[in-house]
């Protein structure tokens, strides 16, 4: 899939081409987006403290936005909440997937929770979630969370730093009959996959209490390593590896 970079008015052009060129691609004038192939074509559009992710023309699907906000009310995930019991007070943690962030969320809203650092190596996403940060209230993000773009296996080699958990989202493709939302769909179509091999390794070496991992339910495990123990539900499970 393609992802261009467009604008909503004429006074956002400017700094939509040079968003563009830090993203290394192409900007689009809003009247050309209708000449491309709607269905096959992405949009990052620039909107200053509101930019979206948009399939096709504005008819063909919801924009898809970072907002912690509305995701603190609206989304919970049991079964990852279920993988967190027994962490240390004050635990710390790394997302190396980071994605939009709404994993990430579900991490720190454990009260046990102290910070949690998301890593993110597409230059748009990581834009996407500093802006999403800057737009919420929410005390979980504002002052637990912290961003990288990075690398997830430069970080996880290089880092001195002891995280208690250390969360893995290597975003499985499509299994089964089940439709993906259109986030996930769009971060499968427009995010490259990450190297995955000897990452979970890595993660358990680097990790002081445990690593999570998670696959569609009918995947296996990633590295063909055992869990310690799986947390599953109809369509994902949550492989936990203990590092102690």
């Amino acid at each position: 899939m393609e992802l261009f970079v467009s604008y909503e008015s004429p006074e956002h052009e400017e700094a939509a081409f040079n968003l563009a060129k830090e993203f290394g691609l192409i900007c689009l004038f809003p009247g050309d987006i209708d000449k491309k192939e709607n269905n096959q074509t992405y949009f990052f559009v620039y909107k200053p403290g509101g930019s979206y992710i948009r399939r096709g023309s504005r008819n063909l699907s919801k924009d898809i936005y970072c907002n912690f906000a509305d995701w603190s009310v609206s989304f919970k995930d049991p079964l990852l909440s279920r993988c967190l019991k027994g962490l240390p007070e004050k635990f710390l943690a790394l997302d190396v997937t980071a994605g939009f962030g709404k994993d990430s969320l579900e991490i720190a809203k454990n009260k046990q929770c102290q910070s949690i650092l998301l890593v993110e190596k597409e230059n748009w996403l990581f834009y996407l979630l500093r802006e999403g940060v800057a737009n919420t209230e929410n005390p979980d993000v504002l002052n637990k969370f912290s961003i990288k773009n990075a690398d997830s296996r430069e970080h996880l080699s290089n880092t001195k730093g002891n995280y208690d958990l250390i969360y893995i989202d290597p975003m499985f493709p499509g299994v089964g009959k089940s439709k993906a939302k259109r986030s996930i769909q769009a971060l499968r179509d427009l995010t490259k996959e990450i190297e995955i091999d000897g990452l979970l390794g890595l993660a358990i070496n680097k990790a002081t209490k445990r690593v999570v991992v998670k696959r569609h339910k009918n995947s296996s495990y990633l590295e063909d390593l055992k869990p310690n123990y799986s947390v599953k539900g109809k369509v994902v499970r949550y492989d936990v590896y203990n590092s102690s």
